[in-house]
């Protein structure tokens, strides 16, 4: 009897099974990168997705040059000290002043402005409210000209008269009409001529532009950028931010009785 020759496994697989088991290991192979290069592309556009949105995290307008990605605690608070000397436009009475940064196209600022208005009211006679300037020009190319015409305003002693009709009639984002500047001027009941000459003269550029270079010196990087003071002017406290009137009132707290 003659004596069968052993075969291996692939000696004994057809072409036609051969072909159709090629055809599924490379249709697998293909499926598993392409989840691979999806999955990959998913996690990318997730982490830039959070950065992209980081321009208004935590209540507060940062400018586009300098807003940095979202931090998991709270901003380092301001120090240093604000020469009482340069509060003028002030608010209220009190032993400590709550100096505010602000930008009158800012729609957080705006949101806050009510804020400080009842902090003058529960503490009537312990804080005071001073505001200064610090409009975002990268974002808001129009609020330089707007906070001059609030400066213009105090010139005819209705500075806050005018920066409280101003925050609330502006749509905020760069969005306020320019005639509505003067339209505010007639409302709170300034002289039109004197205000128009004061606003188109560029009285007041310098000292915008003052103000802002020192709340960026104290280390605001956005809008709006609120720090407590004392008698003396030395920086207390900062309050970063449109808090709502809980959160600024648990900060005076420490500080008034």
């Amino acid at each position: 009897m003659e004596e069968k020759t052993k075969q291996s496994f692939f000696d004994q697989v057809t072409p036609r099974f051969a072909f159709w088991s090629g055809v599924v290991v490379m249709t697998a192979v293909a499926s598993l990168l392409g989840f691979i290069i999806m999955l990959s592309l998913t996690l990318s556009g997730s982490s830039s997705s959070k950065t992209a949105t980081t321009k208004t995290t935590g209540g507060v307008e940062k400018t586009a040059a300098t807003a940095p990605a979202a931090q998991p605690t709270a901003p380092p608070k301001a120090s240093g000290t604000v020469d009482i000397e340069s509060l003028d436009h002030v608010r209220g009475t009190g032993s400590i002043t709550v100096v505010e940064y602000s930008d009158p196209e800012c729609p957080f600022c705006k949101r806050f402005h009510p804020t400080m208005q009842q902090v003058m009211d529960e503490y009537d006679g312990k804080v005071r409210w001073a505001y200064k300037q610090f409009p975002l020009t990268s974002l808001h190319p129009k609020a330089p000209r707007e906070a001059e015409a609030t400066e213009c305003a105090g010139d005819q002693d209705k500075f806050w008269e005018y920066v409280d009709e101003l925050f609330e009639v502006t749509p905020s984002n760069n969005q306020l009409a320019d005639s509505e500047l003067f339209s505010i001027a007639d409302t709170v009941g300034l002289n039109s001529a004197t205000f128009t000459d004061c606003l188109e003269s560029g009285k007041y550029t310098a000292k915008v532009t003052a103000d802002s270079d020192e709340a960026q010196a104290l280390g605001a990087t956005g809008t709006p950028f609120s720090v407590v003071i004392d008698e003396s002017g030395e920086i207390i406290d900062t309050i970063p931010g449109a808090l709502p009137f809980e959160s600024v009132a648990s900060v005076l707290d420490q500080y008034v009785q």
